[in-house]
């Protein structure tokens, strides 16, 4: 049976525009031809259109089609899975849009006469948010969002406005009044996200967009200004028990690392969350970077080091902000134990080998 291209097309539905593009590209050439030269399709070239057709409904493009079916660098699976993961994000940007029409619609109707900036601030800020924040967390949080009105209405904003005045008058981090603005400033923030996780999330989503940091009122400048304020708590702490030769390196190196510390500290709290003991592979290769931030910190002294672990133990305020918790630091050095213990099996595997 050998057909004209005209009664393919037909037959098929395609347009024999189509059907010539195929031809032009090598993806399907008719096996004979007319003595008048018309392209001529027998059974074979029917069944490879069928499969093509099948696979176009996959919505490959016609460069994967080709490799499925001349089996070249690429196998079907490999492909499907390829759409899968298209498909995933596709839904996710729609259920995303979604969300915000609904919430944009509720807030519409509880407002008789909205003003257009306020809109469009609501709506760029949803739209920030959604690229740092799973589905599920965004839900996690507006069901939290009521609570959070109030702690920022009656908490966070007179911070912002006592942090920008300190800013505005010059007043050193290490000012008592602006360590008791960050105390006050990282308890509130605590409040607000308890999840140590969310919280790391939503610290990076600041950093990076200029655009809330507009809407919020807290810039990088102020950001580092609690920052610096927050390790000059922590200073006044570890001044009570070392001297100024063995803090040398703390100002510095915590200021430089804040953001690092705040990663671990969510990073092994999953491994928590997760139930995985200090031993397992993923907590120790934290407690790698963990160890060499502290180390960093204490410029590399072993004993002061030690005195460090035993300050921890008497000063629970060191933990504040950040996600460093009790049960925390109690599984880290279960880890810490464990990593110790590694690190010598295998300095005396490599002496015995020398």
């Amino acid at each position: 049976m050998l057909l004209k291209i005209g009664e393919l097309a037909s037959r098929t539905g395609l347009t024999i525009r189509t059907l010539h593009h195929y031809d032009k590209i090598g993806l399907l050439t008719p096996s004979a031809r007319s003595e008048a030269g018309y392209r001529l399709y027998d059974r074979a070239d029917i069944k490879r259109l069928h499969r093509i057709q099948a696979l176009r409904r996959l919505d490959l493009s016609l460069a994967e089609v080709a490799d499925v079916i001349n089996g070249e660098n690429a196998d079907l699976q490999s492909v499907i899975e390829q759409q899968i993961t298209s498909l995933q994000q596709q839904i996710a940007q729609s259920m995303g849009l979604h969300d915000r029409l609904q919430e944009l619609s509720t807030l519409l109707k509880a407002n008789q006469e909205p003003n257009l900036e306020y809109w469009l601030s609501t709506l760029e800020m949803m739209s920030v948010i959604g690229k740092y924040f799973s589905r599920d967390e965004i839900t996690h949080m507006r069901a939290q969002e009521q609570d959070h009105q109030g702690i920022l209405d009656g908490a966070m904003r007179p911070l912002i406005e006592t942090a920008r005045a300190l800013i505005d008058q010059q007043v050193p981090p290490s000012d008592a009044r602006a360590m008791a603005m960050s105390r006050e400033w990282i308890a509130t923030m605590g409040r607000l996200m308890p999840d140590a996780h969310l919280l790391n999330k939503f610290s990076q989503m600041h950093r990076n967009e200029p655009s809330l940091q507009s809407l919020s009122g807290v810039d990088d400048e102020m950001l580092d200004y609690i920052t610096l304020s927050s390790i000059e708590v922590r200073y006044a702490i570890y001044r009570k028990h070392l001297s100024e030769e063995e803090l040398q390196y703390f100002r510095a190196s915590f200021f430089r690392n804040a953001n690092a510390w705040t990663q671990v500290f969510s990073d092994l709290r999953q491994k928590m969350a997760q139930g995985l003991p200090p031993e397992h592979p993923d907590s120790q290769a934290i407690l790698v970077r963990w160890r060499v931030l502290f180390m960093e910190a204490w410029g590399q002294h072993l004993p002061t080091v030690i005195k460090v672990r035993a300050i921890h133990e008497k000063e629970p305020e060191l933990g504040m902000g950040g996600g460093l918790t009790p049960a925390l630091l109690r599984y880290a050095r279960e880890g810490m134990v464990i990593l110790d213990a590694n690190n010598t099996q295998s300095k005396n595997k490599n002496t015995r080998k020398k």
